[in-house]
């Protein structure tokens, strides 16, 4: 996942589960409009149970009718196909909070939005394993030269060489079976970035 999309799952993490109002903030609370942040942030309307709990200790009961009505207002302006499409490239994961009348369209982008996400997400895979698998093969080469080394040396008794020749025998095996391995990862890599260009292109017109 990309460092900006990791952030963003984050952010929205912490939102949703940190205590959601302080002292001055229920006290003075306009509950139309946290309600319609809320919605807009794609939060579900049960986000005014963290606010009763946070506003309770502070003598504060929320307006529970002007909250939902600014929820619902602030869900028309999320509940579109581009935002769907933006928060799924995020890692945002929908809870079915739009209307009926807002949905279809909203999930079209969204669908879209996860296309790539997944996409994504299977190339930054494939490339950690492809580093891991290089970084394996290094740690083999060098081994392989040390054990060389000590098959050369006059002073390795013969007993030992025997040993030695044992193991670089398993390492140029497991070396092979990394080559390989790296071979698959290659392919599957130009395979999956080649996926991703034509979902792009596809879905240009969000």
């Amino acid at each position: 996942m990309k460092p900006l999309a990791v952030l963003t799952v984050l952010l929205a993490s912490l939102l949703a589960g940190c205590a959601s109002l302080n002292k001055d903030q229920c006290i003075t609370a306009d509950w139309h409009t946290i309600g319609y942040e809320d919605g807009a942030n794609g939060l579900a309307d049960t986000r005014i149970g963290s606010h009763r709990e946070a506003c309770a200790k502070h003598g504060v009961t929320p307006n529970l009718q002007q909250y939902r009505d600014g929820h619902s207002e602030g869900l028309k302006s999320f509940c579109k196909p581009r935002n769907g499409f933006n928060r799924a490239r995020s890692g945002y994961q929908y809870k079915g909070i739009c209307p009926a009348s807002l949905e279809p369209d909203f999930l079209a982008g969204y669908e879209a939005g996860q296309q790539i996400y997944q996409a994504e997400s299977d190339i930054n895979d494939l490339e950690g394993l492809l580093h891991n698998n290089e970084a394996e093969q290094q740690e083999i080469e060098q081994q392989l030269h040390d054990k060389e080394a000590v098959l050369l040396s006059s002073r390795t008794p013969e007993q030992r060489r025997r040993v030695v020749y044992q193991d670089i025998a398993q390492l140029k095996k497991r070396q092979g079976s990394l080559e390989q391995q790296r071979d698959d990862l290659i392919r599957d890599l130009a395979n999956s970035e080649s996926w991703l260009h034509e979902l792009r292109n596809r879905y240009s017109y969000y």
